[in-house]
C-alpha cells in the first residue's frame, strides 16, 4: 500500500493553520467570557491596595433595576466573603453600596436574600431584615472613576 508523501512546505502550512486555529478559538472564548461578564472585573493587588474594579456602572445599574442588588462571589475565590452591590437614586456616580452578603455573627451558610416586594434583604437563618443600603452589615467603600468604572475598596478595616 502506498504511503502519502508530503513536501515540507505542506507540513509547515498545516502546522501554521493548526496553531492559528487554536489561537483564534482561545481568543474567541476569551472575548465571549469577557462580554458575558460585563467587560470583566479585576482585583487590584498592588501593595496594600485592595480595590476591586467591577467595570462600567451603566451595566450594573441596569442589572440592579431589572433584578435587584447583585450578589458578587468572594473576589479571592474562597467564598468566605461574598458581597452584595446595590444602588439607589438616579445618579449613576453616587449612592453605591457594597456590603457583606452574610449577617453579622451568622453561620457560614447563612446568606442574605433580596425580597423584591419589600425592597429589603432578609436573613431567614437569623430572622432579621436589612435595608438596600446594607445598614447593619459590614460595609465596603465604593467610588466611581472618571471613566465610569465602579470601584469597591475591600481593604481590611475600611468601608
Amino acid at each position: 500500500m502506498p504511503i502519502e508523501r508530503r513536501n515540507s512546505s505542506a507540513q509547515v502550512r498545516s502546522i501554521i493553520i493548526g496553531v492559528v486555529s487554536v489561537a483564534f478559538i482561545g481568543l474567541l472564548a476569551f472575548a465571549v467570557i469577557r462580554a458575558a461578564t460585563g467587560g470583566g472585573t479585576s482585583v487590584t493587588t498592588s501593595g496594600s491596595n485592595g480595590e476591586w474594579n467591577l467595570g462600567p456602572v451603566e451595566s450594573k445599574v441596569e442589572a440592579i433595576r431589572d433584578g435587584g442588588p447583585i450578589l458578587i462571589p468572594d473576589p479571592a475565590g474562597s467564598q468566605r466573603l461574598p458581597i452584595f452591590i446595590s444602588h439607589t437614586g438616579n445618579d449613576n456616580t453616587a449612592n453605591w453600596y457594597a456590603f457583606e452578603a452574610r449577617p453579622p455573627d451568622s453561620p457560614d451558610d447563612c446568606f442574605l436574600e433580596w425580597d423584591r416586594d419589600a425592597e429589603e434583604f432578609t436573613a431567614p437563618c437569623v430572622e432579621e431584615t436589612f435595608p438596600v443600603t446594607g445598614e447593619g452589615l459590614r460595609n465596603f467603600g465604593t467610588s466611581v472613576t472618571e471613566d465610569g468604572e465602579l470601584i469597591i475598596d475591600l481593604t481590611p478595616g475600611d468601608g
